[in-house]
């Protein structure tokens, strides 16, 4: 299939065009503002432009730009019919979220949003235990993503090119993993972040109540040590999953039961390349990718109630 990316950033380098190569996809066009920058990394035969008028001949867009562009961006391509897959988060809120679905599916394109780690396969395997009630009923669960951003000039520290920090950059990756694993929708929010300083969010916490009764401790960071962590706790075990939100696939999931642990195993392709088959998939046959535009919305909705919990001292409901 014929991919155009648009924004050539470090993930579209480093982790999506590796990905595109080995899954067999065919870049034919990059949209970029750097096109000196970008000669030397792709083939000869790559157009490179800085405008989406000028792409012809592709079938699917993937939108790596920061998020303030991701709504203009993804609609300029729909209305030349063009797929797009975009990068989390979606857009700027929910209400953008909303609006990109909507224009896509009257445009008729597929519209699939990047989460990578819907495709980790220790992810696929928590979701397969929890779904098999092994652990009995889930309770209380415990998230964390963080990491030390040394970055501070870029772009995700301002705010009216990102919409907010930690919880827009990484926060979504748990929400949206959450969301997966436990197969059941937040429903209220109740959340205190800080910003130490930052005109976006550095360390933000949260509580989310779950439509099943289950309740997470979810926090994000931007100044912490990296971490990424599960653990879901219920009435007859309890199961830690560790590491399946990094850009480097690697994972670990480890179930307690009567006194014992036991570590599990799973492993795939890379997430990178099955999101990248999975989108295909879907735009071939008419079907959602694994992450759609409504799916995003429900992200962006939990994002929009985070903040606002936050930002008025209160509990939240989303939606």
């Amino acid at each position: 299939m014929r991919w155009a990316i648009i924004g050539f950033g470090s993930i579209s380098k480093n982790r999506f065009l590796p990905a595109l190569n080995e899954a067999g996809g065919i870049l034919t066009a990059v949209v970029t503002g750097n096109p000196e920058r970008v000669r030397h990394e792709v083939g000869k035969n790559v157009r490179i432009t800085n405008k989406i008028d000028d792409l012809e001949d592709v079938d699917v867009v993937y939108i790596a730009t920061p998020n303030s562009l991701h709504k203009a961006q993804t609609i300029e391509c729909a209305k030349r019919g063009i797929n797009v897959f975009c990068e989390k988060p979606v857009g700027m809120n929910a209400d953008e979220a909303r609006q990109m679905a909507e224009f896509c599916d009257k445009s008729g394109i597929t519209f699939g949003v990047a989460h990578m780690g819907r495709f980790n396969s220790y992810n696929v395997l928590a979701k397969d235990i929890l779904k098999s009630n092994e652990l009995g009923r889930i309770g209380i669960v415990k998230a964390s993503f963080s990491f030390v951003n040394t970055e501070r000039d870029k772009w995700r520290y301002d705010p009216f090119l990102s919409g907010g920090g930690a919880i827009m950059d990484i926060g979504v990756h748990i929400i949206n993993s959450l969301r997966f694993m436990l197969g059941t929708e937040v429903k209220e929010v109740t959340a205190i972040n800080e910003n130490l300083g930052y005109q976006v969010d550095q360390n933000a916490t949260a509580i989310m109540k779950f439509a099943n009764g289950t309740l997470a401790l979810v926090d994000s960071s931007f100044d912490t040590y990296p971490s990424v962590s599960f653990e879901f706790r219920g009435d007859k075990g309890m199961m830690y999953v560790m590491d399946t939100l990094y850009q480097d696939y690697k994972g670990r999931v480890i179930v307690a039961k009567n006194g014992s642990f036991e570590l599990r195993d799973s492993i795939d392709k890379k997430p990178y390349v099955l999101e990248i088959e999975d989108m295909e998939k879907a735009i071939k046959n008419h079907t959602k990718p694994a992450t759609d535009g409504w799916d995003a919305l429900k992200d962006m909705q939990v994002i929009d109630a985070w903040y606002k919990s936050a930002k008025e001292s209160k509990k939240v409901k989303v939606g």
